[in-house]
């Protein structure tokens, strides 16, 4: 699960003009990969509708 803080780097980078487009580790070692459509307080989803809890989420582009 993402910390408080890594959630918060994340979101802070989102708005920056990065690419959003993120490699993403389930915690059932499942692998996904898409363009961030928005961060929230619970969890992402990405541009084709698919949406993670940051309790499923083991890391995102390297960070755990």
């Amino acid at each position: 699960m993402l910390s408080a803080n890594d959630q918060a780097k994340l979101r802070q980078s989102l708005q920056a003009e990065e690419s959003k487009i993120v490699t993403i580790v389930l915690s059932d070692e499942d692998q996904v990969a898409g363009e961030i459509e928005h961060a929230g307080i619970n969890g992402i989803t990405l541009t084709d509708g698919r949406r993670y809890n940051y309790a499923d989420i083991r890391e995102i582009n390297g960070i755990d």
